[in-house]
């Protein structure tokens, strides 16, 4: 945490809606780092499969009696999609092409051509789907588009993966899921995520549960004088900011006590851990100006099956926090393109999104 000492200029505005510079970080970014595609209770028996689109690529993600494989959703006949649902099951263990027939095994080997006629010269074993690199971490599954990965997943995440170390991850399922589309560029709000300046007029509601938000910081320790007591006695991400699901295991006091805790993967994913849930967003870009927040409510298997009265406190209260965001981004989004704004002004506490800026700027080797 390191406050900025004076206004800092934002990168350049076109980077917010320039068709040839988004497609420039698709390829240096999105197509060359770990993306978090789903989790791992998704595709829970051999033949379950999740299917993903990252840019314009398509991606499946099929358990084998092996494990997780991962392929682009490309036929290598005459490159069909293969899987247009979101998720489903492949039957008889057998990825089969909608369009000619062309079948394949679960680990993506050609097994057959059905009415091929056959002159003696094809060779099966030349036409396996393509292979996408796939790594899992605490229940979570990552696929990265590279041929060879320059980084490791576990480097990518860092230390940030510190922050949930006692949250119980890998024994917690999804019992909720959306998908908000917002029509902003995936920078705007990741940027939003990234600075609480907005809170105080943007989510009211937010800021009774939060104190620190009210003063435009999400760290208390950035306000001279606030003491433990200034935050308030909320317990977690609801509308009264009580808890009515049961406490998770394994957490320390200051984190049982605190109200949400955050682990950031740069540009592409965030967790919000608290004392009863996580709730995990992850960013899809669609295009310049729009990206899609996947958001995933997550319990402990045990509690699962939990009724949606004790849910639906802790689904609405962050879905009208998203809500409130997506209207800014957009709003953001729209103002962007002022034929004067050619870059930005970040303040003292936005030193987050100085940060990011500062990333981005190193993955397309801008100094």
């Amino acid at each position: 945490m390191t406050l900025l000492s004076k206004p800092e200029p934002t990168i350049p505005s076109h980077w917010y809606f320039d068709a040839e510079h988004y497609k420039r970080e698709l390829e240096t970014i999105w197509y060359q780092e770990w993306v978090c595609v789903g989790r791992e209770d998704a595709l829970a028996r051999p033949g379950d499969y999740l299917t993903a689109e990252i840019g314009d690529q398509g991606i499946i993600v099929t358990r084998t009696e092996d494990g997780l494989r991962a392929f682009h959703n490309t036929c290598r006949h005459r490159g069909s999609q293969i899987c247009s649902k979101e998720s489903g099951r492949f039957r008889n263990g057998r990825i089969i092409c909608p369009y000619h027939t062309w079948t394949y095994s679960l680990d993506g080997e050609l097994l057959a051509t059905p009415h091929r006629l056959d002159t003696g010269s094809f060779d099966r074993a030349n036409y396996s789907l393509y292979s996408v690199n796939l790594d899992t971490w605490r229940g979570f599954v990552f696929v990265n588009l590279a041929e060879e990965p320059g980084t490791a997943l576990l480097d990518q995440l860092g230390s940030e993966t510190d922050w949930v170390r006692n949250w119980p991850l890998e024994d917690m399922k999804s019992v909720h899921q959306v998908t908000k589309s917002v029509a902003s560029n995936w920078k705007i709000y990741w940027e939003n995520y990234s600075e609480c300046y907005h809170c105080p007029r943007i989510h009211p509601s937010l800021c009774n549960i939060m104190p620190a938000y009210k003063l435009g910081t999400f760290d208390s320790r950035e306000i001279p004088g606030w003491t433990p007591e200034d935050d308030g006695d909320a317990e977690t991400w609801a509308p009264d900011g009580k808890s009515t699901l049961p406490a998770l295991e394994g957490l320390s006091e200051e984190e049982f006590k605190t109200i949400v805790t955050f682990a950031s993967f740069t540009g592409m994913m965030y967790l919000a851990a608290h004392r009863d849930y996580v709730r995990s967003v992850r960013l899809m870009p669609r295009g310049p100006e729009k990206v899609d927040l996947i958001i995933d409510w997550l319990l402990p298997s045990m509690h699962a099956d939990i009724g949606q009265e004790a849910l639906q406190p802790i689904i609405d209260f962050p879905t009208q926090v998203i809500a409130e965001d997506a209207q800014m981004c957009e709003l953001n989004q729209k103002g962007i393109r002022s034929l004067r704004h050619r870059h930005g002004a970040l303040v003292e506490q936005e030193y987050e999104i100085r940060d990011f800026h500062q990333w981005l700027r190193s993955k397309l080797d801008e100094s």
